[in-house]
């Protein structure tokens, strides 16, 4: 049996805040990628880039200082590297690559989420991290259907679908915590 409150009142205040914030910078950022699909998928996998390169340099430095002469340090550095220059460089191949490992992400996106909603269903509105599970589905779905070559549009258009529901059940999730306190 689930305990009514299991959260102390100064972690669920937090939690409801960071919540409400959080949900409208999703819904926010999920708008501009449906607006704009092409940026918006460009931007993700150029935000992937950006990242595969800032760790693959921080882990260069790191082997400078460590592993001079380790080989799997230094391949795994470059590794890092190279990843991050060809998502920059070719960002239509990068986003067919990833919007099919996006595919995979949803659907255990959705699955996690039916489930969490089946685990909140004493709660009011558990109904709505269900609903979130379905849409994650389905959006894994239609990314499959039509890759590789509408990934240059699904992408920013499914992302910024999921983001868009995410920042509501977010949003609702940190409203009804503010309920409970």
């Amino acid at each position: 049996m689930i305990p009514l409150n299991p959260f102390n009142e100064k972690d669920l205040k937090e939690f409801s805040s960071l919540s409400i914030i959080s949900g409208i910078l999703f819904i926010i950022a999920g708008i501009i990628a449906v607006i704009h699909p092409v940026i918006g998928s460009f931007s993700f996998i150029w935000l992937l880039a950006i990242l595969f390169s800032g760790v693959g340099i921080m882990k260069a430095y790191l082997s400078l200082k460590a592993h001079k002469k380790s080989a799997g340090a230094w391949f795994k550095t470059f590794g890092l590297i190279i990843t991050g220059i060809l998502l920059f460089v070719f960002p239509v191949i990068g986003t067919a690559t990833v919007a099919i490992l996006l595919s995979f992400y949803f659907f255990f996106d959705g699955f996690s989420s039916i489930y969490m909603g089946y685990e909140l269903k004493p709660f009011k509105g558990w109904w709505l991290e269900l609903f979130n599970g379905f849409i994650s589905v389905l959006l894994a779905i239609l990314m499959i259907v039509g890759w590789p070559y509408s990934s240059i549009f699904t992408v920013g258009i499914i992302v910024g679908i999921s983001f868009i529901f995410d920042g509501i059940a977010i949003i609702f999730l940190g409203y009804m915590s503010k309920k409970i306190i």
